[in-house]
């Protein structure tokens, strides 16, 4: 499974995708959690797995957000993970595709795109 940024509107050559975030995804709710965040499936968007649901429980609204959103998240999780690498699995791989993900949003936030996380199986 990979966790990927979908923005709004496109940017050509940017792309951001991680194997390391869904493996720690757990840890990471338990992480975001005890730091009062927002779980990151708060941030995603689930409409390419509508036709996997039945009517009544797929996604009407893609929801997007704001850049800074998703950086102030990264940050304060970074920062958390920094100070505690048991928390996750994987700790440097998951630290390095955070610090990517973080300079995809920096380039969306500079060129007015909007973001959701997405998965794919």
């Amino acid at each position: 499974m990979l966790y990927y940024l979908e923005l709004d509107p496109k940017i050509p050559d940017l792309d951001f995708e991680s194997s390391a975030f869904p493996n720690a995804s757990d840890h990471l709710t338990a992480i975001a959690q005890r730091l009062g965040l927002p779980s990151h499936f708060e941030r995603f968007s689930y409409a390419a797995q509508n036709d996997l649901c039945p009517p009544e429980h797929r996604e009407t609204k893609t929801p997007w957000f704001d850049p800074q959103v998703g950086i102030d998240w990264l940050n304060a999780m970074s920062n958390h993970i920094r100070s505690n690498p048991t928390s996750v699995p994987d700790t440097e791989r998951l630290l390095s595709d955070f610090a990517e993900c973080s300079a995809a949003l920096h380039r969306a936030k500079a060129e007015g795109s909007k973001w959701h996380f997405a998965m794919d199986f």
